[in-house]
């Protein structure tokens, strides 16, 4: 009978911590109108078991704008605005459009950064370890299996997400120099193809 209660009263105590930890989560991503801030991504590609690592800088805007940039060597940038996505390679002078949706996070795991206030609705969420949440979704989003948030500061309650998906693939992603509610403008979020561009859209 003690064992019980005593693993009775571990598991709430699990429980709560679990519900405590996306509660504060959903509650100040709810208070974020817009954000940027820099990243540091790690790609692991299981299959060429190979690592590769890139850096660069974002920008969201609520509540479907977002924009990054890659440092060099990697010299892109994405434009992600309602449903139009745009990849921008700026020394070929590419662009390429295709359309945004939750099955595409696996491609731009960053763009989950837009949609953490409203966690319990997209996806079954366990304690993974120490200010660690295991996120599985309960809809499909491309080949995304599972996703581990690490929570951060008090300001900014995400330190970093990692995408793994159903190949075991793993896309790491750091956040910092985090700056909220500056008031981004519109214009950020916009791409225009400049002249001399190829377009490539994946839309029609």
């Amino acid at each position: 009978m003690l064992v019980i209660c005593h693993l009775s009263l571990v598991t709430s105590v699990h429980a709560a911590t679990t519900d405590d930890m996306v509660n504060d989560i959903q509650k100040k991503f709810s208070a974020i109108n817009d954000l940027k801030g820099t990243f540091s991504q790690t790609s692991y590609l299981k299959d060429l078991e190979k690592t590769e690592k890139y850096a660069g800088t974002f920008y969201i805007k609520k509540p479907h704008a977002i924009m990054w940039e890659y440092k060099a060597p990697r010299d892109e940038k994405v434009f992600i605005n309602n449903t139009d996505t745009w990849l921008y390679k700026k020394s070929r002078k590419q662009a390429i459009k295709t359309r945004f949706s939750k099955e595409t996070y696996s491609q731009v795991p960053i763009a989950l950064l837009s949609s953490l206030d409203d966690l319990k609705t997209d996806f079954d969420i366990s304690h993974a370890e120490q200010g660690h949440l295991n996120l599985k979704p309960k809809k499909r989003m491309g080949t995304i299996r599972e996703i581990i948030v690490e929570t951060g500061s008090e300001s900014f309650p995400v330190k970093s997400l990692s995408a793994i998906d159903q190949y075991g693939n793993i896309v790491m992603i750091e956040f910092g120099d985090i700056k909220i509610n500056s008031g981004l403008e519109d214009s950020i979020f916009i791409f225009n193809p400049p002249p001399g561009v190829e377009v490539f859209d994946m839309t029609r």
